[in-house]
């Protein structure tokens, strides 16, 4: 009903500190019942009906204004908050009812269920779609959030994603309308025998999710400890381009993909969410996806009936003052950049990262290489496995020195050292052969790359080592 956070920090100290961390775009969620039942009520009567009088006591302290303010109000004063910071918003209808979501059983999840009026949700997208007309920091409406549950009807999916799609497209043209599949907006896999039929002038996005939890097997997450992380990494990368990632690639009606939600624990001491991450990034960057990272709020004001609950995924701090986990901003960092611009004549060429740690393989221009930021990542050439890795700048090519040293940038391009493959079943090993023996690369330190013997390589089904040392990605660029 009220934005997190503010109840801890002025609206506009809030939509800084996103800028701030380079992000770009806010997804806001609402409820269909704020603006169908509740657009009247004012903020105060909320705050009050809920009993929760310490974040009244922080609204009225950092964002006084508001207290008064209806629902609806309240909720066109922080777009307009963070659209004059700069930031575009996309308007995501989260659900149905003002709670916490998202389950199998709470009545929200999809079209009849107990608590999901298709009627009233459409009055909910009209009444969004005209009232932020005009509105140019708006670019998109979603339609609905992780669709699933029992209700679930793929006929009443498309009928109801159509009339949607269109009521939106029809009350403002100028917004991208974004479509979400079903079990938690992680599979769209039946468009590959039912196309959508429609783009709406090139105005349709489809989204999707993935956690490290995503999934129907008991304790999902697990398995990036328990089975060997290769193949493990392997098969969640497979199993997303399988069910989402594919739409941007199909052959009579390709859509544009935005995902939506993906995130771990960001208090850093959960290995299989910590595994997840380095793995799903290296794929995010490969690809070059458009992505919004959940979440941002450090707190939420009420959740499942508790005040001020932490949000362990959150990017601030319960204090909402401080990053909950500094390293974030550095593994994002590639992320971040467009790597792959239409638009480009640029003939394509790699960087290299360390999905773990974020950061970029660099050129140390005295024959050598280092890990660092990828504000200005050193680009290579690369032609595929078994061929050379040159620098784009001047063609010397990256080679192995042996066991334990680090790489060299050589003008000798012709040995077995100098002849590079991307390895493993999850292709993020950077391996050469030296004596009929793999070798790949290896972060040693925060700064500094060796060449090792490669970890699991040899027996990758029935290896349990931690290959993520050696887990390096190929970005492909054509931006320089």
């Amino acid at each position: 009903m009220l934005a997190q956070g503010l109840d801890k920090r002025p609206l506009k100290d809030l939509a800084n500190d996103i800028i701030s961390r380079d992000f770009n775009c806010v997804r806001l969620t609402w409820s269909t019942h704020m603006f169908t039942r509740y657009s009247h009520m004012t903020i105060v009567d909320v705050l009050d009906d809920l009993d929760i009088q310490n974040v009244k006591s922080g609204v009225q302290t950092h964002n006084p204004e508001m207290l008064n303010m209806t629902v609806a109000h309240a909720f066109k004063t922080v777009v307009d908050g963070l659209g004059n910071a700069g930031l575009m918003i996309v308007l995501d209808n989260h659900i149905s009812q003002p709670r916490w979501c998202c389950s199998l059983d709470d009545g929200n999840g999809f079209f009849g269920d107990r608590h999901f009026d298709a009627l009233e949700w459409l009055q909910g997208l009209d009444y969004v779609a005209r009232n932020f007309t005009g509105h140019s920091q708006v670019i998109g409406m979603s339609l609905r959030n992780e669709l699933r549950g029992p209700y679930t009807n793929m006929d009443n999916w498309y009928k109801y994603v159509s009339n949607g799609s269109h009521l939106i497209h029809t009350k403002n043209p100028n917004l991208l309308v974004i479509i979400s599949g079903v079990t938690f907006d992680t599979d769209l896999s039946f468009l590959k025998e039912k196309p959508l039929g429609y783009n709406l002038h090139n105005k349709v996005v489809l989204e999707a999710h993935l956690y490290p939890f995503s999934g129907s097997e008991k304790l999902p997450e697990s398995k990036f400890v328990k089975k060997p992380l290769n193949v493990v990494c392997n098969q969640v990368k497979e199993k997303f381009e399988r069910e989402a990632g594919f739409v941007v690639n199909m052959e009579n009606e390709p859509y544009p993909l935005w995902l939506s939600e993906f995130g771990y624990d960001l208090r850093g001491d959960n290995k299989a969410q910590n595994r997840f991450m380095s793995c799903f990034l290296a794929h995010i960057v490969g690809k070059d996806l458009d992505w919004a990272y959940w979440a941002f709020q450090g707190t939420y004001m009420y959740r499942q009936g508790q005040e001020s609950v932490d949000e362990a995924f959150g990017i601030m701090d319960s204090t909402w003052t401080k990053d909950r986990n500094p390293q974030l901003n550095q593994m994002l960092q590639l992320a971040k950049r467009i790597n792959q611009d239409p638009n480009s004549n640029a003939s394509m060429s790699y960087i290299i990262l360390h999905p773990v740690s974020g950061q970029c393989i660099r050129s140390n221009g005295r024959g050598g290489i280092a890990l660092g930021d990828c504000l200005t990542p050193t680009q290579w050439t690369y032609s595929g496995d078994g061929s050379s890795m040159k620098l784009l700048s001047n063609g010397q090519c990256l080679k192995s020195a042996g066991d334990g040293k680090p790489p060299v940038v050589s003008t000798e391009c012709s040995g077995e050292e100098s002849k590079w493959t991307m390895a493993s079943k999850a292709k993020l090993q950077l391996a050469t052969k030296s004596g009929g023996e793999d070798f790949c690369l290896e972060k040693k330190s925060d700064t500094k790359i060796v060449v090792k013997r490669c970890i699991c390589l040899k027996d990758e089904l029935n290896c349990f080592n931690d290959p993520q040392p050696q887990w390096f990605k190929l970005v492909p660029t054509n931006v320089a």
